[in-house]
């Protein structure tokens, strides 16, 4: 089983979106062999995700997030995740300065996408309003059809 972690700062937003996001992917092929899971560098435990990143993905794509709850990133998420994906290019940094061990496996989410354009981060909503959220998951959904192409055309 292969394991992929997406990581931002509280777990609330960007990640938890991600997470749903692609795992929506993940149920239009039979054959998977990945699990999904997020964490957040700063994250409160078992925080819910934020409001409007509940009601856009609802809205948007169909997908309930309510029972979502914040995670801390832990050294067993570095450990075990086959691939970790980070919202910025701080995220990534951070972890690196804790988790050398990882620098193998772990990427920005845009740069794992070959998504040049605007950055290499995806910007935090965080206390935006509808229209910033649902950019926001757009920004995502794009980024992750790139990384589901190479996550299955890559079995190792």
């Amino acid at each position: 089983m292969r394991k992929i972690l997406f990581v931002c700062t509280g777990n609330t937003c960007r990640s938890a979106m991600a997470e749903a996001i692609f795992n929506s992917l993940l149920e239009q092929r039979e054959d998977n062999d990945i699990l999904v899971s997020s964490a957040g560098i700063y994250a409160f435990e078992n925080d819910p995700a934020s409001a409007m990143a509940v009601e856009v993905l609802k809205n948007e794509y169909g997908i309930d997030i309510s029972s979502h709850r914040a995670k801390v990133l832990d050294a067993d998420d570095i450990r075990n995740a086959w691939l970790i994906l980070a919202m910025t290019e701080d995220h990534k940094r951070m972890i690196l300065d804790i988790y050398p061990e990882a620098a193998d496996k772990l990427y920005t989410l845009k740069d794992y996408a070959e998504i040049w354009e605007g950055g290499p981060s995806i910007p935090d909503p965080f206390g935006g309003d509808y229209d910033v959220y649902r950019a926001c998951a757009y920004e995502l959904e794009t980024a992750l059809m790139n990384v589901a192409e190479k996550v299955f055309d890559n079995e190792d």
